[in-house]
């Protein structure tokens, strides 16, 4: 049984060059301390996860504080993101809706919905918080880095490396929302689960850095990650030149968005 140590989680943060905490994403019945946006419509989730990553704060989110409809359809707390999505999501409504046109027919998008369906929100939080914060009860279903491309790189070879793949990772089209949680959890689910790199969606782009992209996994994989530094190739030359670049960063991991 793979379990969080102190220990480990150190060794890890030192050798990938971390100043900003993985978020760790449970759901829970209890409601807890920290930031949720205002009720009803308030904009895109992602901008607020990013800034607790980087400020080390707890974000939570119910059935009336989602930030957008997609957030909501995406953690489970609503049966659709909004009506005629798929028209929004490929050629629009002429006179009544701008599309998108990120999918190119709304069959195509009505396709994607059919393979797409979240998981339904098993309790009445879903919480967001620095994942050495995790406390007993409250063990994250799934982790997700805010990540530049250097350490994108270590995260991704490490992935590949403790899951003895060459294939551990996955880059689904998908909401920014959709590929930080959705997807791993239904990976959670598989005999060989994946880790996911998203934060391609055009639409939430402007809520993160520029050099800024998105790793998800279950949490069995993030353990795994842990026990998986030494002998790694992150104790090696070719690592720490990345490492010293991470390093000079005063940011570490990103830039401010502009």
């Amino acid at each position: 049984m793979h379990q969080f140590s102190e220990e480990s989680w150190k060794q890890f943060r030192e050798a990938l060059g971390l100043t900003e905490s993985p978020l760790g994403i449970y759901y829970t019945n209890d409601k807890p301390e920290g930031v949720t946006p205002k009720e009803g419509l308030s904009g895109c989730m992602i901008g607020l996860l990013r800034n607790a990553s980087r400020k080390g704060n707890t974000v939570y989110f119910d059935k009336a504080h989602f930030g957008c409809p997609g957030g909501a359809y995406y953690m489970g707390f609503f049966e659709s993101p909004r009506p005629n999505i798929e028209y929004f999501l490929s050629c629009g409504i002429p006179g009544e809706m701008e599309g998108e046109r990120y999918i190119k027919t709304p069959e195509r998008a009505r396709e994607y919905f059919t393979k797409m369906i979240p998981r339904r929100a098993p309790a009445t939080y879903c919480v967001f918080r620095p994942v050495e914060q995790s406390q007993k009860g409250t063990e994250p279903e799934v982790v997700v880095f805010f990540a530049s491309p250097d350490l994108l790189s270590g995260l991704f070879t490490l992935t590949n490396y403790a899951l003895e793949r060459t294939d551990a990772i996955q880059a689904p089209f998908g909401s920014g929302c959709g590929t930080i949680l959705t997807y791993p959890l239904k990976e959670a689910g598989k005999e060989q689960p994946r880790a996911t790199l998203g934060m391609f969606d055009v639409s939430a782009r402007p809520m993160v850095e520029k050099d800024t992209l998105s790793f998800a996994m279950p949490y069995a994989i993030f353990l795994k990650l842990l026990e998986n530094v030494s002998g790694s190739f992150l104790q090696t030359e070719s690592w720490k030149k990345v490492l010293r670049r991470i390093q000079k960063n005063p940011n570490n991991q990103t830039t401010n968005p502009k």
